[in-house]
């Protein structure tokens, strides 16, 4: 392992300046500090970012806990940062969490102990990581929270405000005459939305009957696959589902196509997240889109402002609102649902 002694010797200066140099200091010269840098690059060095711990100075390392990768949401939230650290000189550490507590926990102390610059805690719903959070923090450690679920009003956080684009999706359907509203969703996803949904629904004196909700263990599509079919076979339809998110909706349309129902001609369907084969499905799907990218960006930004000064002491509360994209999964109203029997 090539170390800052080895570089020394070849540049024939002492450690100090090596490291020095390294770490852009104005006390070398800008001709010695190219010299020095092409060395390093030549013996193929790399900084010892845990003895730089040790020492209390910035490891250029973020950590971030999301509940997994395999969505697309995550993956483009994932994606997103790890742009954002590149551009300012950091590297990433990820922790899946599986929207367990003792995985964000286990990720928090890995994080705190590898005395990383900072961290980002992506969907979290469990208070019980809070007074581990309080412990990193009183560390000084900065914490900014992406789209959580805890109680964080001691902690700059960035939200979307599921409301907003729930109610985008209800005044949709409220104008394409749709009155009987169903939703399909995972137990996760609708811990939080469904009480949003069934009140905007109430707002806009629309009908959300108990049986025409499907909420279930299982997730993605096969999610959807699992309750439309249910829907169907109990006979009593909507004319429209919200799916909690399009690999739901998904799932959703290829039991109707199976059924010989049409979409959007017999049932509308929204879904949630604007996945990237939304727009490329057999029926291109109408979608609540969340900006993800953007929701990543500002957390990134103030992150780095209290990495860059530890005595911030402001916290920040964004809330950013969600964007309707109409496609052709959800109409007007028109024919009447007919019945699985004359479908098959």
């Amino acid at each position: 392992m090539i170390t800052l002694k080895d570089i020394a010797q070849m540049t024939g200066v002492n450690i100090s300046t090596v490291s020095r140099a390294l770490n852009d200091s104005n006390e070398v010269s800008d001709e010695k500090k190219q010299e020095i840098r092409n060395i390093a690059a030549s013996l193929n060095y790399t900084p010892n970012y845990y003895a730089k711990a040790l020492a209390g100075k910035e490891t250029k390392t973020v950590g971030v806990i999301v509940p997994e990768i395999s969505s697309n949401y995550y993956a483009t939230m994932i994606g997103a940062i790890e742009m954002g650290l590149q551009d300012h000189g950091y590297s990433l550490i990820i922790g899946m969490s599986h929207h367990e507590w003792k995985l964000e926990n286990h990720y928090l102390n890995v994080f705190w102990n590898r005395k990383v610059d900072g961290i980002l805690i992506a969907g979290s719903m469990h208070n019980e990581i809070t007074p581990t959070i309080n412990r990193i923090h009183s560390d000084n450690i900065p914490i900014v929270l992406i789209h959580s679920f805890i109680d964080y009003q001691n902690y700059d956080y960035v939200a979307i405000d599921d409301s907003y684009g729930i109610g985008q999706a209800i005044q949709l359907f409220k104008k394409q005459g749709h009155r009987h509203i169903g939703y399909i969703a995972s137990e996760l996803a609708s811990r939080f939305r469904l009480q949003i949904l069934k009140k905007i629904i109430h707002d806009n004196g629309l009908i959300l009957n108990e049986k025409h909700i499907k909420i279930g263990k299982e997730a993605n599509e096969y999610c959807g696959y699992k309750y439309m079919k249910e829907l169907i076979n109990e006979g009593d339809m909507p004319t429209a589902i919200l799916a909690a998110y399009d690999d739901i909706a998904v799932g959703a349309m290829r039991a109707l196509y199976e059924y010989k129902y049409r979409v959007p001609e017999d049932i509308s369907i929204i879904g949630y997240d604007n996945i990237r084969q939304s727009a490329f499905l057999r029926c291109p799907l109408t979608t609540i889109s969340p900006p993800v990218e953007k929701m990543a960006k500002i957390c990134l930004d103030i992150l780095f402002q209290k990495i860059e000064d530890k005595n911030l002491k402001t916290i920040q509360h964004i809330s950013l609102n969600s964007e309707l994209i109409i496609r052709e999964s959800a109409t007007s109203l028109g024919n009447e649902i007919a019945s699985p029997t004359s479908k098959t």
